[in-house]
């Protein structure tokens, strides 16, 4: 009756243990070159040092100008840029990503330039599909691939991530159907993506290779039956995630083993598992997940991304990594290091206090590429940046308005404008908060009205020398116009103001708080532009 009861506990907290936290709430450029790969092991060619980029975060920009994405520092070698719909709708040759869910504030044309941005620096950027919001309804699953490739080719992505959550977690993902539904996504892509080409990944439950009740591989040396010869534990905690114990309860989720399944049928067709390692509950091994997937790998050759989460964990938490268990994690990982295995973390943009999601990745990227663990931890912080500088021809003729205005049309009455579409009114350029027609943006700004002021379009002084040095801006000061901030005036979200010769926008109502020190997640200003 006991192990019933577990069970049922088990069961029940699942939607909360699986529940990802997916949801915490990419310049036209040239082509830069044929992309190095390799076939025999996808194009995967130094460890993997990887982290999730929420589009809902990235900052405006346009452009040779930086931004939250473009400015990703070098240490990172890939990006899974968070989330596109399953069903996304997508026209070859448009770049209109409007109805692609991908969430920038700007279009298709600069989230080309962004990828290319970071592709000039060596750092690989994957479009994530689906995450835990986009997954909830029968339409998900009207899955158009050859407009996923063709979103894929025309922003220079590196390949995909199915970030497959079934109804938001990963409660069902171990059921039959999902397990098949997983099988046909990689048979569907790969068929029109060939390996070598593109590089395909996947975000499972981090014991998804481990055997489980549901699905198991008893040939495995991590299957069900040696559960308690592999945590030295005895069953009493099996079904009791929330309590401490090594790894017991790694093996009592419905999930445990969703993957096995999946790896036997198509393991030959993934170049990247980035399993999903927290909100595991209080089970502290959490090298174990990564040596169940490294098993699985040792036959279909596919790389791994040991999933981490910069504190807190959203479940509980019951486990925190630091920096010292992201260093331990790390060095477990390159002790055998055959496929440029790494680390994976939700999500880069995090920080707090002394310590940032870049900090982690950087010590896990200081470990696997051979400096000790000490070092690395001393270090965490000391990573170099590297800003978007441009480069190009100089920054054009000298004339131009420095705003982004040459990517926006002219608004229409007639036309549906979807969150984060921009438009032109009045020689100025406004950006929409959601879904909207009709509404005239030059009289619909400000709290409950759908557009938001971005910048005049007017051209400033007309700046930039248009000079050979890859610096010219070409623009002038745009909406740099706004007055300065005060520490006593209370601004609502939406407005800019100027702070030592920067724009910055509040994201929500704001007194007191200097913008330069108030930037990030959960920070109430965005760093807009500087004004030179």
């Amino acid at each position: 009756m006991n192990f019933f009861k577990n069970l049922i506990f088990g069961i029940a907290i699942l939607p909360m243990l699986f529940s990802s936290c997916s949801n915490e709430s990419f310049i036209e450029s040239e082509n830069l070159g044929e992309i190095e790969l390799n076939a025999t092991k996808s194009s995967i060619s130094e460890p993997i040092i990887l982290g999730y980029f929420p589009s809902w975060s990235e900052s405006w920009t346009s452009g040779d100008n930086g931004s939250k994405l473009r400015d990703i520092p070098e240490h990172v070698t890939h990006v899974f840029l968070a989330f596109a719909r399953p069903n996304l709708r997508y026209q070859k040759g448009s770049l209109d990503i409007t109805n692609t869910g991908i969430q920038t504030p700007y279009g298709g044309a600069t989230l080309k330039g962004s990828v290319a941005a970071l592709k000039s620096k060596g750092t690989k950027v994957i479009l994530s599909i689906g995450g835990e919001t986009y997954w909830g309804s029968d339409a998900a699953y009207d899955i158009n691939y050859q407009q996923i490739k063709d979103l894929v080719d025309d922003m220079g992505f590196e390949g995909i991530d199915w970030d497959f959550e079934p109804n938001g977690s990963f409660a069902t993902i171990g059921d039959p159907i999902n397990v098949q539904r997983f099988i046909d996504f990689f048979n569907n892509s790969r068929a029109i993506m060939p390996k070598g080409q593109y590089l395909l990944a996947c975000a499972p439950a981090g014991v998804g290779a481990l055997g489980g009740v549901n699905n198991d591989d008893p040939s495995s040396p991590f299957a069900h039956s040696n559960r308690n010869t592999l945590s030295g534990e005895s069953d009493a905690n099996l079904y009791n995630a929330t309590t401490p114990n090594q790894a017991i309860s790694l093996f009592g989720f419905a999930t445990t083993g969703h993957m096995i399944p999946v790896m036997e049928a198509v393991g030959d067709k993934i170049d990247l598992i980035a399993y999903q390692g927290y909100n595991t509950g209080a089970a502290t091994n959490r090298k174990i997940m990564y040596d169940a997937y490294k098993h699985y790998a040792g036959k279909y050759g596919f790389s791994i991304a040991a999933g981490t989460h910069y504190p807190n964990e959203p479940w509980g938490p019951y486990y925190t990594y630091t920096y010292d268990s992201m260093a331990d994690l790390s060095a477990h990982i390159a002790s055998n290091n055959t496929n440029n295995d790494g680390i994976m973390i939700w999500q880069m943009l995090l920080s707090g206090g002394s310590s940032s999601a870049y900090g982690y990745l950087h010590i896990a990227s200081q470990v696997l590429n051979g400096i000790s663990t000490s070092q690395a931890i001393a270090n965490a912080e000391n990573y170099p940046e590297s800003p978007y500088t441009g480069g190009g021809d100089g920054g054009g003729d000298g004339g131009g308005n420095g705003t982004g205005c040459d990517n926006a049309a002219q608004w229409s009455s007639a036309t549906v404008y979807n969150g984060g579409q921009e438009a032109i009114e009045q020689n100025k350029l406004y950006r929409a908060k959601w879904w909207t027609q009709g509404n005239n943006p030059s009289s619909s700004t400000g709290n409950g009205q759908p557009w938001e002021f971005v910048s005049n379009c007017s051209g400033g002084d007309g700046g930039g020398d248009g000079g050979g040095d890859g610096d010219g801006d070409g623009g002038g000061t745009g909406s740099c116009t706004s007055s300065q901030w005060n520490s006593s005036t209370a601004y609502t979200g939406g407005v800019e103001t100027v702070y030592q010769n920067a724009l910055y926008r509040a994201k929500w109502w704001t007194q007191g708080d200097i913008p330069s020190a108030n930037t990030g997640d959960g920070k109430p200003w965005e760093f807009i532009q500087n004004c030179n």
